[in-house]
């Protein structure tokens, strides 16, 4: 529902992510990265999920319809259109997978973890993660939060920037702008680039999606979608 012709552009340089075959484990990365992935406001243990209805303006007018969640993957969508089911389903799943608590040991922290040997930019200081065939940097700020991931695997090449977050529970934050970009390494170009604007608000302990704006491409070739979640519910 949302495919778009994007413009060609170049893909800004990887500096060199996942060149090295093999790394050593840096503890001081390792406690960097686990900290800064910690900061980000999970659902509590215990979750049972929850429902809401669900109200999109897209080009052709508003659409109606409810979606529901319980862990770990159950996802249900009543809505007459098929493309905004599919993608409402995909940012369900996107979102559960964000918000469900994990160790750290379960996740990244199964792999050897390093400071990488590019120099530090203004988005931070970065986080080498060796799970080959993946290539996975972190970029984390001056106050110990994930600015950027940068991820390469199959041909291609994905940032994703967290343009601006938002206090949830005290020490915790939630994204609420976000941008990823893809490019095809082979040829540089720019095949997907995509905006999104997110609002959450706390449902007795849970913090859970309110909203939701979405910018696809740019100029002439820009498209958006806008959805509210109402009536919220925990099961």
């Amino acid at each position: 529902m949302l495919d778009v012709e994007l413009a060609t552009a170049c893909a800004p340089p990887p500096a060199a992510l996942g060149a090295r075959a093999f790394a050593a484990d840096d503890p001081a990365a390792r406690a960097l990265l686990r900290r800064a992935q910690g900061a980000f406001q999970k659902w509590p243990e215990g979750f049972c999920g929850f429902r809401a209805s669900v109200h999109c303006e897209t080009s052709r007018g508003w659409i109606s319809g409810r979606l529901a969640f319980a862990p770990p993957d159950r996802i249900e969508i009543e809505c007459g259109d098929p493309g905004l089911r599919a993608w409402l389903r995909e940012m369900v799943r996107s979102i559960a997978a964000d918000r469900t608590p994990r160790f750290f040991a379960d996740g990244d922290g199964r792999f050897p973890v390093s400071f990488c040997s590019a120099v530090d930019d203004a988005t931070g200081r970065g986080v080498d993660v060796h799970c080959p065939p993946v290539a996975l940097r972190y970029w984390i700020d001056g106050r110990g939060r994930i600015a950027r991931t940068e991820r390469i695997a199959d041909g291609l090449r994905a940032v994703t920037t967290f343009d601006e977050l938002t206090r949830a529970t005290p020490g915790r934050v939630l994204p609420a702008r976000t941008t990823t970009s893809t490019w095809d390494l082979s040829t540089g170009v720019l095949i997907a680039s995509e905006t999104a604007h997110d609002s959450h608000r706390r449902f007795e302990h849970v913090w859970l999606p309110t909203s939701r704006r979405v910018s696809v491409g740019s100029g002439p070739s820009h498209t958006s979608l806008e959805l509210t979640l109402n009536d919220h519910e925990l099961l």
